[in-house]
Parts: structure tokens; C-alpha cells; sequence
């Protein structure tokens, strides 16, 4: 009997690592995709703040400006109508009213936005 309960005893025990495996497994995945979205999402956030700031001031006219934080890390670029955001290895696109926007703004400071005879500019305060 003493040689019974140790063999079942090592027959749970082992299961209980191999579940502590797996769910430390299952765990470090999931963390890495909720990383991979916050990423995602702040890129996202940046391209939508600018875009906004960038239609706001097209819409205002000649002379309007606004200024706005660049966070450390990410760099701008328009194509088109769209306003990309890149930082951490992700992208995060957003609409704009114009295609007459340029850009050469600094990563980790403020940035002025600025409408010049219609040409919306993006640059270092």
C-alpha cells in the first residue's frame, strides 16, 4: 500500500507541472498579443491626434496654429490623405482634408502645426 499512494501521489504531482507548464505558456502568449495591441493602439492614437490637429488647422485658414507633443519614438509621414504614425514597430494611420501637408518634426518634443497660404506644416516649435 506504502508503494501504491507514492506511484499516485507522482502521477498527480506530474500532472500538476505539466499544468503549471501550460498555463505559463498560455500566460507569456497572451501578454506578448496584449503588448503587440497596446502598441498598436498608441501608434494608432498618435496618427489620430495629429490628423486631427492638422484638419483642424487646414480648416481654420491661413496663419492658425497648434502645438502638440511627438512622443519619443515615433516619426510622422503623410501620404496622400492619410497621416501614418510609426513607433514600436507599428503603424497607425488617420484621415486628413488635405493633401498639402509637410513634415519634419522632431520625436520627443513639441511640434507646431501650423497652415501657411493653405500648406499645412509640421515642425519643430
Amino acid at each position: 500500500m506504502k508503494g501504491q499512494s507514492g506511484f499516485e501521489f507522482f502521477i498527480a504531482f506530474s500532472f500538476l507541472i505539466l499544468f503549471l507548464f501550460v498555463s505559463l505558456a498560455v500566460y507569456e502568449q497572451e501578454r506578448r498579443s496584449s503588448e503587440l495591441f497596446l502598441s498598436k493602439m498608441d501608434a494608432q492614437q498618435v496618427a489620430l491626434e495629429f490628423a486631427r490637429a492638422v484638419n483642424k488647422v487646414h480648416q481654420c485658414g491661413d496663419g492658425c496654429s497648434y502645438k502638440i507633443y511627438l512622443k519619443e519614438g515615433y516619426a510622422l509621414a503623410v501620404y496622400g490623405r492619410v497621416l501614418e504614425a510609426r513607433g514600436n514597430s507599428q503603424l497607425g494611420e488617420a484621415p486628413l482634408v488635405t493633401e498639402r501637408v509637410e513634415v519634419s518634426a522632431t520625436p520627443g518634443k513639441f511640434v507646431e502645426v501650423r497652415n501657411v497660404n493653405g500648406v499645412v506644416e509640421i515642425h519643430d516649435v
